[in-house]
């Protein structure tokens, strides 16, 4: 049997656990979030013929195939979010999105990807490879990238281009002012991809 104090502990406690008391039960929401394709101008880049693109492959670092985002602390540690997740697995996403804005920028629907293959035989073949991705711990977003172009075979390279983006300071934490910032990034980083390959069709 228990003594009277311990029965009045108990019930303040249950009532506590019930009530959703802080410090008891205070698992924060999910929230997921997407990064979605770019808006461009209506002027985008203009090609003399319609073009087929085939994104080989796109790679990013292992730390980034989580659904927990990842942002870093210092130059060298990272920090996961148990309570902001990606929609999907992060790779997939780049790569959708990825093939949606060089549609638009290209002016062509025919996009071949690892996921959604064409029929046609590629004008041009690309391999992205994502070196790095996240909010740093100076509140900045980096996108550090490299893309290798090369013609309707593998062994017809074309070139090895890189870009090293960075987004303005962000005052506070805010994960979907990041994301957004990410999109922005991202669109800029298509947006070098489909120049790369406009100019290989503007030579003589």
């Amino acid at each position: 049997m228990w003594s009277p104090p311990s029965r009045i502990i108990f019930s303040l406690f249950l009532a506590c656990l019930l009530s959703g008391c802080p410090g008891v039960s205070s698992t924060a929401p999910i929230r997921y979030y997407l990064i979605d394709p770019a808006e461009y101008p209506e002027a985008s880049f203009k090609s003399t013929r319609p073009l087929s693109i085939e994104i080989v492959s796109l790679h990013i670092p292992q730390y980034l195939e989580r659904f927990h985002i990842a942002t870093r602390t210092s130059k060298s540690q990272l920090e996961f979010s148990e309570s902001h997740q990606w929609g999907e697995n992060l790779r997939k996403n780049l790569l959708r999105t990825m093939s949606r804005n060089l549609s638009v920028l290209l002016s062509t629907l025919d996009i071949g990807t690892p996921l959604n293959r064409s029929a046609s035989i590629p004008h041009y073949r690309v391999q992205i490879h994502i070196e790095q991705f996240e909010l740093e711990s100076n509140n900045r977003v980096k996108l550090v990238a490299r893309w290798q172009l090369s013609g309707r075979t593998p062994h017809d390279p074309l070139g090895v281009f890189s870009a090293e983006l960075q987004g303005e300071e962000m005052k506070k934490m805010n994960y979907e002012q990041m994301v957004s910032v990410m999109r922005q990034l991202y669109g800029d980083l298509c947006g070098r991809i489909a120049k790369t390959i406009i100019k290989q069709e503007q030579k003589p």
